[in-house]
């Protein structure tokens, strides 16, 4: 009776099993059931982001040109061994403390020789191994998002332009992979847009060699007479756009781009003031007579090293930059023309360069303020509360040289498609008026050369080509530690001459020496555009 039961439960277990194993055999012999769970075990592994790129205007890319090279790091102490030596301390310590059941991407220092067997993959470096535009283009932060600059005001769009490219494996349980398949590039692709902007590459690298070579802090601005497009933006000291920790703990103020803070202006001022008298009918021949000192309600103001000048006209008033004439000069003239004119060449007001990107204001002392005789005499050769940008002293100086109309600066072509440049959206529109007449810029054009020709500023003629300019030495009533007291150094021109094609602004801040010392720097500016046209 039992042998039977047991016989029966035997044959019952046998038959179950002879089914249970049909049916794994079917399980291993179907193809949609293999390919199914291939997919259940891949993974995507994120390589690049796909942020957009950011060109200079004739479409040749300010980031993203260099290339980095990352390697698939693999679970097993094979794969550890052969990374190890091609890695950097920090990647080989995120190498070492990740999890070993899953694969990921880690970045190489070296090459590895094709005996080695690690699957490579290359992904765009954001910057250049010599990073250019530095303060315009701005920083990303630990979380890819733009925190200053065009990278940040077009966060947005950058962020979503570029295709993201991804790694895809199919591995096994253990995260190694699956026999017969190999890593593949998988590429997302963005919206295409990108941002175009008006800095020109060659001249950009033109002015920041000559400036790394000669400032150790301060700005320099190129600015297209003709369009009032930069050409080309520098501030010094730089810093590193991949180590910002750096920059903030040297506390050496490399992060304030000095091309769009405000500064004391000093005699680059004194054309503006040229400008408005020229224009309210002043004879530019009348004579006046320097004596190297004079009194205005009792306060005494000087001209540099109380050097009497004796008698100048406006043109050799600006040559030798004479504070009395232009003392004198603005009492007469009156602070409402003087603010009126300079008000309407930017200055006191904010530049918008780039969406949400915009320039310091600086300080413009209104027409009321300027009732103060001090005020007035102060102003009239660019000193007292006066303050400004480079890229407005540029735009100022840009009016004088483009015959008599006001230009906006401006940064941004606009967004445009990433393959083809096509403009899909213009940048800030520009101001665009006329503030002197022709004449007026005609006479003050000769005279800013003469300054350069015969003046203090001979050592700002460049070689081949004809320049004007103006130099200028602000007091700021800062001291160094030794009690010293601190000057902002400027030099503002254009050339030719003749026929202005670049207007150029170089500041020299916080220093103990004067405008002059820059009109060198100027002529090799001037030289170097040159070079890099033909």
């Amino acid at each position: 009776m039992w042998d039977r039961r047991l016989v029966g439960m035997v044959a019952v277990f046998l038959f179950f099993f002879a089914v249970l194993q049909a049916r794994l055999v079917g399980l291993s012999l179907n193809v949609q059931s293999a390919q199914a769970a291939a997919v259940q075990s891949s993974c995507l592994l994120p390589l690049y982001d796909g942020r957009a790129q950011i060109y200079d205007c004739e479409m040749r890319p300010l980031t993203g040109l260099a290339k980095e090279t990352f390697a698939l790091a693999l679970p097993g102490d094979d794969s550890y061994a052969r990374l190890y030596p091609l890695l950097s301390e920090e990647a080989a310590a995120l190498l070492y403390g990740r999890s070993s059941s899953q694969p990921s991407l880690v970045p190489l220092q070296a090459e590895p020789a094709a005996s080695l067997g690690i699957y490579t993959f290359q992904k765009p470096r954001r910057y250049f191994d010599a990073p250019i535009a530095v303060h315009t283009l701005g920083y990303l932060g630990e979380d890819g998002q733009g925190v200053s600059g065009i990278e940040r005001c077009y966060d947005d769009l950058l962020a979503g332009g570029g295709s993201r490219l991804l790694v895809r494996c199919t591995t096994t349980a253990s995260g190694r992979l699956m026999t017969g398949t190999q890593p593949a590039l998988v590429e997302q692709a963005g919206t295409g847009q990108a941002v175009q902007l008006t800095l020109d590459r060659d001249i950009q690298r033109v002015c920041e060699g000559i400036a790394l070579a000669e400032l150790e802090q301060g700005a320099v601005v190129v600015m297209e007479t003709r369009t009032g497009k930069l050409r080309a933006v520098v501030s010094l000291p730089v810093y590193d756009p991949y180590d910002i920790a750096a920059a903030i703990a040297a506390d050496d103020s490399s992060l304030l781009n000095r091309a769009l803070s405000a500064y004391n202006v000093g005699s680059v001022f004194k054309p503006i003031v040229a400008a408005a008298a020229l224009q309210a009918g002043f004879d530019p021949q009348e004579p006046y007579e320097c004596t190297g000192v004079i009194e205005v309600d009792g306060h005494l103001y000087h001209c540099n090293q109380n050097k009497a000048h004796g008698t100048v006209t406006m043109t050799e008033a600006l040559e030798h930059s004479c504070n009395c004439y232009f003392i004198q000069l603005g009492s007469r003239l009156g602070g409402e023309a003087i603010s009126e004119l300079a008000s309407r060449i930017g200055f006191g007001r904010a530049a918008q360069l780039a969406r949400d990107y915009y320039s310091a204001g600086g300080n413009l002392p209104s027409a009321e303020e300027l009732e103060n005789s001090g005020q007035l005499a102060s102003v009239s050769f660019g000193q007292g509360t006066l303050l400004a940008t480079p890229i407005q002293v540029a735009a100022g100086i840009n009016m004088i040289a483009n015959g008599g109309i006001y230009i906006g600066p401006t940064l941004v072509e606009g967004t445009v498609e990433a393959g083809t440049g096509a403009l899909l959206e213009a940048g800030p529109a520009q101001e665009t008026l006329r503030v002197v007449s022709q004449q007026v810029s005609d006479a003050l054009c000769g005279m800013l050369r003469a300054v350069v020709e015969e003046g203090s500023a001979a050592k700002a003629q460049p070689d081949g080509v004809t320049a004007a300019g103006k130099t200028g030495t602000a007091q700021t009533g800062r001291y160094d530690e030794e009690g010293a007291e601190l000057l902002d150094s400027w030099f503002a021109g254009f050339y030719p001459a003749e026929d202005p094609q670049y207007t150029i602004v170089i500041l020299k801040d916080s220093t103990h020496s004067a405008g002059e010392t820059l009109a060198p720097l100027f002529a090799r500016i001037c030289e170097g555009i040159e070079l890099a046209k033909k």
